[in-house]
């Protein structure tokens, strides 16, 4: 479920673990030896390529890197120490005039 005409946001969503498993490895299975996320936040960057190198740089495990979705959003996604999913994401649909949400 998702919602792009939430005030304040520029979309919010509820994804179930099957669907984060997915978007991260491929499969409806979380993989046994990476702990399960909590919760799942995205922040849009300006630089989809430089901020994950920056994020592995300060020590964070990558889980995906510059994934291209094929709804056209570019996704890296990382777990924190808290448990939490976190993407870093470039959305065309969001910044870039004339572009459509899928």
């Amino acid at each position: 479920m998702h919602g792009q005409n939430v005030d304040g946001c520029k979309g919010f969503a509820i994804w179930p673990l099957s669907l984060a498993a997915e978007g991260c490895f491929g499969r409806k299975i979380w993989p046994d030896d990476i702990p399960r996320p909590q919760a799942w936040l995205e922040f849009e960057v300006e630089d989809v390529k430089a901020a994950p190198e920056e994020m592995k740089r300060k020590g964070h495990t990558l889980l995906l890197d510059s994934y291209k979705e094929p709804y056209g959003q570019i996704v890296s996604r990382f777990l924190s120490p808290e448990g939490i999913l976190l993407g870093l994401v470039y959305t065309p649909w969001l910044r870039e005039p004339g572009k459509e949400s899928p």
